[in-house]
C-alpha cells in the first residue's frame, strides 16, 4: 500500500469516527444529572449572566424530572421573577449540596402581575423544577443533591 492510499484510508476512518460521534451525541447529549431522594433529575445549567437572566422564560414546557440549575460563585439572596414564564415552578434553594429552602407552585405572570421571590437564606445554587415535583418526589429542606456529571 502506498503512502497516498494509507493517508486516504486513515482520513476516511477518522471522518467515520467523527461523524459517528457527532450523531451519537446529537441523539444522547451530555447533560448533568443530580439525585435527590433517589430520584434522578436531568439538568440544564444557567451559568452566564445571559443564561441566568433568560432561565426557562419563553418555553412552554419542561419535561418531567428535568430542571434548570442556576450556578453562582458566591452565596447571596438571589431574587427571581417569573417574567416570560409559561408554566408554574418549584424553586429549590441550595447551599453547597444542601437544600436550605423550597418555594412551591410559583405561578407564572397572571393578570399583569409577575411573581417575584428570594430564598430565606443565602444560596449559591437554585434548581427550578415543574410545579408539584418537590412534593411528588418528597424533596424537603435538609435533603442533599448528589451530582453525577
Amino acid at each position: 500500500m502506498n503512502k497516498k492510499n494509507r493517508k486516504a484510508i486513515i482520513l476516511g476512518i477518522g471522518m467515520c469516527v467523527l461523524l459517528g460521534t457527532l450523531l451519537f451525541y446529537r441523539k444522547h447529549p451530555l447533560m448533568p444529572t443530580a439525585i435527590i431522594n433517589g430520584t434522578k433529575f436531568t439538568l440544564e445549567l444557567a451559568v452566564t449572566q445571559k443564561e441566568i437572566e433568560k432561565g426557562l422564560g419563553g418555553r412552554v414546557t419542561l419535561a418531567p424530572k428535568h430542571g434548570m440549575l442556576f450556578l453562582h460563585d458566591h452565596k447571596e439572596l438571589y431574587p427571581f421573577w417569573m417574567g416570560g414564564m409559561e408554566f408554574p415552578l418549584d424553586f429549590v434553594w441550595i447551599d453547597g449540596n444542601l437544600i436550605v429552602d423550597i418555594t412551591k407552585n410559583v405561578p407564572m405572570e397572571t393578570q399583569g402581575e409577575i411573581s417575584r421571590l428570594s430564598p430565606r437564606v443565602p444560596v449559591d445554587k437554585i434548581l427550578e423544577l415543574n410545579a408539584g415535583e418537590a412534593d411528588r418526589y418528597n424533596i424537603k429542606v435538609g435533603d442533599t443533591l448528589l451530582f453525577n456529571k
